[in-house]
């Protein structure tokens, strides 16, 4: 989308500006200007957005985004449940997470309280999800891409989301694998860096505003990330959670009208 011409997107992703409900305690969300401040290189451009996934699964956001803008066009991207917590408890392995097994780990997370609470389950509630953004906006605003498809055919889904959005079709980027699994190089700097002593978190509330705080330890944790293939799910376990999640993957056939009884199969 970014390089479309008639597209504007922030340069910076996950600008998590209305989502306020998951966000940590003393966290503090950015002004009104601040947030505008990602868009002023948008000039005439007729299309201007951003993507934070987490939008999705936040109850604050689709009320937040509607009052923003009430003529807010969303896009919507899902994927098999069981592969999305399977990457989820990878990405959560680099901050949160002190399980490396999948499988204890989701059963941990079970029993988890507070802060320490990941959610793996939370995330994928697409039903609901979906639901939510269907009642606030109305289908028409909300256009769902499923990301098989998007694997298959990435043209298709490009020209569709485009005339979704009205912009031109007459641009063609090129298609390209942009995100692959990431392993950590240094295990106690990621947990020092992701969740600091107290010590290091008042030294440096002094020295730093809570922006930059947030892009240092960011780009601290991208630079400690070490491509490597995710460990594949035991088979056994994967045909446990496609049987669990086939009643939400028959809501979610039904509410898009669509086929994803694939989901529940190997």
């Amino acid at each position: 989308m970014k390089a479309h011409p008639e597209i504007f997107m922030s340069s910076e992703k996950e600008l998590y500006y209305f989502d306020s409900d998951l966000r940590p305690e003393g966290w503090t969300q950015p002004s009104l200007e601040q947030y505008l401040s990602n868009f002023a290189s948008a000039g005439d451009r007729g299309v201007v957005g951003e993507a934070t996934p987490s939008y999705l699964r936040s109850e604050r956001a689709p009320h937040a985004i509607k009052a923003f803008n009430p003529k807010a066009r969303i896009l919507i991207m899902l994927r098999n449940p069981v592969d999305v917590m399977h990457s989820l408890h990878s990405l959560a392995l680099y901050s949160l997470e002190p399980l490396t097994d999948f499988e204890a780990a989701l059963e941990a997370d079970s029993k988890r309280r507070g802060p320490e609470h990941i959610g793996y389950r939370d995330f994928v509630d697409f039903p609901r999800q979906v639901k939510t953004y269907f009642a606030t906006f109305g289908r028409t605003s909300v256009h769902v891409i499923i990301f098989d498809d998007l694997k298959r055919d990435p043209g298709s889904v490009y020209e569709n989301a485009l005339r979704f959005l009205g912009a031109s079709l007459s641009f063609v980027p090129e298609f390209v694998v942009v995100s692959t699994n990431a392993n950590l190089r240094y295990s106690r700097l990621q947990k020092n860096v992701a969740r600091p002593p107290e010590l290091l978190r008042a030294v440096t509330r002094t020295l730093m505003p809570e922006r930059l705080r947030s892009r240092v330890r960011q780009a601290i944790l991208r630079a400690n990330l070490v491509t490597q293939p995710r460990a594949p799910m035991d088979p056994a376990f994967r045909r446990h959670l496609q049987k669990e999640f086939e009643p939400q993957i028959e809501q979610l056939s039904k509410l898009l009208d669509l086929d994803l009884t694939p989901w529940s199969v190997d």
